[in-house]
Protein backbone atom coordinates (compact mmCIF):
# COMPACT_ATOMS: atom_id res chain seq x y z
CA UNK A 1 0.00 0.00 0.00
CA UNK A 2 0.92 3.25 -0.85
CA UNK A 3 0.04 6.76 0.65
CA UNK A 4 0.90 9.99 0.28
CA UNK A 5 1.66 11.38 3.50
CA UNK A 6 1.32 15.11 2.15
CA UNK A 7 -2.62 14.50 1.65
CA UNK A 8 -2.73 13.72 5.25
CA UNK A 9 -1.91 16.38 7.36
CA UNK A 10 -3.47 14.99 10.56
CA UNK A 11 -2.71 11.40 11.19
CA UNK A 12 -4.05 9.01 14.35
CA UNK A 13 -2.00 5.92 15.01
CA UNK A 14 -4.11 3.34 16.84
CA UNK A 15 -4.80 0.14 17.63
CA UNK A 16 -3.85 -2.88 20.76
CA UNK A 17 -1.12 -2.04 22.69
CA UNK A 18 2.05 -3.78 21.98
CA UNK A 19 1.18 -3.65 18.05
CA UNK A 20 3.74 -1.04 17.54
CA UNK A 21 1.98 2.56 17.13
CA UNK A 22 4.79 4.39 18.87
CA UNK A 23 7.51 2.73 16.54
CA UNK A 24 5.23 3.42 13.94
CA UNK A 25 4.46 7.12 14.33
CA UNK A 26 8.19 7.73 15.10
CA UNK A 27 9.08 6.60 11.62
CA UNK A 28 6.31 8.72 9.86
CA UNK A 29 7.33 12.18 12.47
CA UNK A 30 10.51 11.58 11.11
CA UNK A 31 9.34 11.36 7.61
CA UNK A 32 6.81 14.22 7.73
CA UNK A 33 8.49 16.65 10.29
CA UNK A 34 4.71 16.87 11.49
CA UNK A 35 4.55 17.14 15.24
CA UNK A 36 4.27 13.98 17.31
CA UNK A 37 2.28 13.36 20.31
CA UNK A 38 2.28 10.06 22.38
CA UNK A 39 -0.67 9.41 24.68
CA UNK A 40 1.06 7.51 27.14
CA UNK A 41 3.12 10.07 27.50
CA UNK A 42 0.88 13.13 28.23
CA UNK A 43 -1.70 10.66 29.95
CA UNK A 44 0.55 8.92 32.35
CA UNK A 45 2.50 10.65 35.31
CA UNK A 46 5.15 9.28 37.73
CA UNK A 47 3.82 6.14 39.62
CA UNK A 48 1.38 5.27 36.65
CA UNK A 49 -0.90 8.28 38.16
CA UNK A 50 -3.60 9.42 35.33
CA UNK A 51 -4.11 12.72 33.71
CA UNK A 52 -7.94 13.23 34.74
CA UNK A 53 -9.90 12.50 31.92
CA UNK A 54 -11.62 15.90 31.34
CA UNK A 55 -8.07 17.64 31.22
CA UNK A 56 -6.92 14.57 28.97
CA UNK A 57 -9.72 15.63 26.54
CA UNK A 58 -8.98 18.75 26.57
CA UNK A 59 -5.03 18.54 25.61
CA UNK A 60 -6.83 16.45 23.14
CA UNK A 61 -8.96 18.74 21.82
CA UNK A 62 -6.42 21.44 21.92
CA UNK A 63 -3.77 19.26 19.90
CA UNK A 64 -6.35 18.60 17.26
CA UNK A 65 -7.00 21.68 16.52
CA UNK A 66 -3.55 21.86 14.72
CA UNK A 67 -2.97 21.80 11.01
CA UNK A 68 -0.89 18.92 11.20
CA UNK A 69 0.04 16.03 14.04
CA UNK A 70 0.37 12.68 14.45
CA UNK A 71 -1.34 11.09 17.52
CA UNK A 72 -0.33 7.99 18.93
CA UNK A 73 -2.66 6.08 20.81
CA UNK A 74 -5.77 4.08 21.54
CA UNK A 75 -6.97 5.20 24.40
CA UNK A 76 -10.15 4.12 23.58
CA UNK A 77 -12.47 6.71 26.14
CA UNK A 78 -11.33 9.58 24.17
CA UNK A 79 -10.86 7.91 20.53
CA UNK A 80 -13.90 9.56 18.70
CA UNK A 81 -11.75 12.81 19.73
CA UNK A 82 -9.34 12.12 17.85
CA UNK A 83 -10.84 10.01 14.98
CA UNK A 84 -13.33 12.77 14.29
CA UNK A 85 -10.49 15.37 13.39
CA UNK A 86 -8.28 12.73 11.38
CA UNK A 87 -7.62 12.70 8.09
CA UNK A 88 -5.78 9.61 7.85
CA UNK A 89 -6.20 6.46 10.81
CA UNK A 90 -3.95 4.02 10.44
CA UNK A 91 -5.03 1.09 13.01
CA UNK A 92 -2.81 -1.90 14.16
CA UNK A 93 -4.81 -4.99 14.60
CA UNK A 94 -1.89 -7.62 14.32
CA UNK A 95 -2.33 -10.64 15.97
CA UNK A 96 -3.20 -10.94 19.72
CA UNK A 97 0.42 -13.38 20.00
CA UNK A 98 2.64 -10.68 18.15
CA UNK A 99 0.49 -8.09 20.53
CA UNK A 100 1.02 -10.27 24.10
CA UNK A 101 4.63 -11.07 22.93
CA UNK A 102 6.02 -7.63 22.68
CA UNK A 103 4.47 -5.96 26.10
CA UNK A 104 5.73 -8.73 27.63
CA UNK A 105 9.27 -8.13 26.83
CA UNK A 106 8.97 -4.30 27.41
CA UNK A 107 8.11 -4.65 30.54
CA UNK A 108 11.02 -3.26 33.11
CA UNK A 109 11.76 -1.23 30.71
CA UNK A 110 12.13 2.54 29.62
CA UNK A 111 9.73 3.61 26.45
CA UNK A 112 10.41 7.00 24.58
CA UNK A 113 6.26 6.86 24.39
CA UNK A 114 6.54 7.60 28.50
CA UNK A 115 7.88 10.34 31.02
CA UNK A 116 11.42 8.94 31.50
CA UNK A 117 10.44 8.63 35.22
CA UNK A 118 7.51 6.15 33.99
CA UNK A 119 8.84 2.68 33.45
CA UNK A 120 6.35 -0.59 32.68
CA UNK A 121 5.60 -2.04 36.27
CA UNK A 122 6.72 -5.85 37.29
CA UNK A 123 5.02 -8.95 35.45
CA UNK A 124 2.93 -9.96 38.25
CA UNK A 125 0.58 -7.43 39.00
CA UNK A 126 -2.89 -7.12 39.55
CA UNK A 127 -3.17 -4.08 37.45
CA UNK A 128 -0.38 -5.94 34.50
CA UNK A 129 -2.60 -9.17 34.18
CA UNK A 130 -6.19 -6.86 33.57
CA UNK A 131 -3.55 -5.26 31.22
CA UNK A 132 -2.32 -8.18 29.45
CA UNK A 133 -6.34 -9.25 29.45
CA UNK A 134 -7.23 -6.58 27.41
CA UNK A 135 -4.22 -7.00 24.81
CA UNK A 136 -5.34 -10.68 24.75
CA UNK A 137 -9.04 -9.41 24.11
CA UNK A 138 -8.64 -6.11 21.96
CA UNK A 139 -9.77 -7.37 18.85
CA UNK A 140 -13.11 -8.72 20.50
CA UNK A 141 -13.36 -5.76 22.95
CA UNK A 142 -12.02 -2.56 21.32
CA UNK A 143 -12.02 -3.45 17.32
CA UNK A 144 -15.68 -2.87 17.27
CA UNK A 145 -15.66 0.43 17.97
CA UNK A 146 -13.20 1.46 14.83
CA UNK A 147 -15.44 0.11 12.55
CA UNK A 148 -17.95 1.95 14.29
CA UNK A 149 -16.38 5.95 13.73
CA UNK A 150 -15.57 4.61 10.26
CA UNK A 151 -19.48 4.43 9.56
CA UNK A 152 -20.01 7.85 11.41
CA UNK A 153 -16.84 9.37 9.62
CA UNK A 154 -17.08 8.19 6.29
CA UNK A 155 -14.78 11.36 5.55
CA UNK A 156 -11.43 9.98 7.11
CA UNK A 157 -9.14 7.08 5.21
CA UNK A 158 -8.95 4.15 7.53
CA UNK A 159 -5.78 1.92 7.07
CA UNK A 160 -6.17 -1.29 8.63
CA UNK A 161 -2.84 -3.37 9.24
CA UNK A 162 -3.10 -6.88 10.46
CA UNK A 163 0.32 -8.04 9.80
CA UNK A 164 3.97 -7.10 10.61
CA UNK A 165 4.24 -7.66 6.53
CA UNK A 166 1.34 -5.24 5.91
CA UNK A 167 3.45 -2.73 8.51
CA UNK A 168 6.34 -3.14 6.54
CA UNK A 169 5.03 -2.98 2.87
CA UNK A 170 2.96 0.25 4.20
CA UNK A 171 6.72 2.13 5.64
CA UNK A 172 8.53 0.65 2.34
CA UNK A 173 6.08 2.08 -0.08
CA UNK A 174 5.15 5.30 2.04
CA UNK A 175 8.27 6.41 3.52
CA UNK A 176 10.53 5.75 0.44
CA UNK A 177 8.54 6.78 -2.32
CA UNK A 178 7.98 10.57 -1.52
Amino acid sequence: MQLNLNDYPRIAVIGCPGSGKSTLSRKIAAHTGYPLIHLDYENWQPGWVPTPKAEFIAMQKEWIAGERWIIDGHWGGTLEVRFSAADLVLCLDLPRQVCAWRVLKRRGKKRPDLRPDVIESGIFTKDFANFFWFVWTWRKEAAPRVHELREQYPNVKLVHLRTRKQVRELLEHTLTKH
